[in-house]
């Protein structure tokens, strides 16, 4: 018996190294490292450095690649979700099961034993989640968005008329905060199921943005199969469906053109297009130059403001592997009083892995330190940041030992 367990434990794949992973869906799917290597347009060389895990696999988009390559989902690499230890631990993951649930039944009559609140109030509850959302804070986020579905959906059938629209305006709102709960903590196709609850219940509250809000979190997936052509042709016709009311200089039509923009500038970055990529960007920044003052609401959650525009600056130049440009352009990035906690999570994330290309490893530490502050959930389930911190611990130096060895702890690397 104690064999058998050993080799349970040995088989444990979030114990195990992206190298090891890699290999194993190499095996089973068949195929030689060389073979691997030409279809991925690689040396062998390479392929075996992945392996034996002296080359990380520092890339959303490498991943991606070799994912679809082996026919596996990209979690499936990166050991994605990271679940916790402990009951405090797992806080956020443990609550999936029921956030699953409530997305299953949506078009069934309403659980809800209770009294349905006023609208006023469910408008605040939504806010709230919202603000947890923006916090980074998903453990609660997760705790509180089953039963806030649930009583919407009520509300759904209580009310009438324009507060029944209202209703499902709402909710469709919460959606998108279980969406983001979902997605960072690595809960992909979960999350494609919520962004179509969320698009099905804008339809019923008449909301004209709801398709392209839609588009903008479809492409998630498309980039987990490296469909960068496709993520690219949806967001297009996104952006086409609402290009007259972007014209005429509507304020929720600025915001979305401009965050579907932001969208297709990761996209083409990932695509290793970084002509096409830039010029995106700069058609976001046009958006937000339009929008002016109008800015500060944050229409549909998209931050499409000048911060986001500098903060993607930096995220473009990492996803083409630009170090030197990802640093130069993060140490021109201001963050105001007050950002989003996911927005400052990601900045300080990127320019970390962009100082880790540069050598500089001391700040990279401390850039990883500042993300993980900021907003510790994201940080310690992006698949990203634990590269990161891997690659830290294997160049260690004395002068930031412990302190990477804390971090590593955290993420339950070590």
């Amino acid at each position: 018996m104690a064999g058998y367990f050993e080799a349970m434990a040995y088989s444990d794949p979030a114990a195990e190294s992206v190298g090891t992973r890699v290999r194993r869906a190499r095996k089973r799917a068949g195929i030689t490292q060389s073979e691997l290597a030409r279809r991925v347009k690689r040396a062998q060389s390479w392929v075996s450095g992945i392996e034996n895990d002296s080359i990380p696999l520092d890339s959303i988009a490498l991943i991606n690649t070799l994912a679809r390559t082996l026919r596996v989902h990209p979690n499936e690499l990166t050991a994605r979700p990271y679940r916790g230890d402990t009951p405090g631990e797992d806080r956020g993951h443990s609550a999936i099961s029921e956030i699953r649930r409530h997305l299953e039944r949506y078009d069934l009559d309403p659980e809800w034993g209770g009294e349905v609140r006023a609208l006023p109030d469910l408008r605040a509850a939504v806010e709230r989640v919202h603000w947890l959302r923006r916090e980074v804070r998903y453990a609660e986020l997760a705790d509180e968005v089953p039963a806030l579905l649930s009583e919407l959906q009520a509300a759904t059938y209580l009310y009438e008329g324009a507060d029944r629209s209202a209703a499902f305006g709402l909710l469709s709102f919460a959606y998108r905060a279980a969406d983001s709960v979902l997605y960072n903590l690595g809960y992909a196709d979960l999350a494609v199921i919520t962004a179509d609850r969320m698009r099905w219940a804008g339809e019923r509250a008449g909301d004209f943005y709801g398709d392209a809000v839609f588009a903008y979190l479809r492409v998630r997936n498309l980039w987990a199969s490296t469909s960068w052509n496709d993520a690219l042709a949806v967001l297009d016709k996104a952006s086409a469906n609402i290009e007259r009311e972007y014209t005429a200089g509507h304020p929720e039509a600025l915001a979305v053109w401009g965050g579907l923009q932001l969208r297709a500038a990761i996209t083409a970055a990932r695509k290793n297009d970084a002509d096409e990529a830039w010029s995106r960007h700069r058609l976001a920044a046009e958006a937000v130059t339009r929008l002016g003052a109008r800015q500060q609401t944050n229409y549909y959650q998209l931050s499409t403001n000048q911060p986001n525009i500098d903060i993607h600056g930096v995220a473009i130049a990492v996803e083409l592997g630009d170090g030197p440009g990802a640093v130069q352009r993060a140490q021109t990035v201001h963050l105001p009083k007050g950002l989003q906690a996911s927005r400052a999570g990601y900045h300080h994330l990127d320019y970390a892995r962009g100082l880790l290309w540069c050598g500089k490893r001391d700040a990279a530490v401390a850039e990883l330190e500042r993300a993980e502050k900021i907003a510790p959930m994201l940080v310690r389930n992006h698949p990203m940041a634990q590269q990161a911190v891997r690659t830290l611990l294997d160049l260690e130096r004395y002068s930031y030992r412990d302190r990477i060895r804390r971090l590593g702890v955290r993420m339950h690397i070590l």
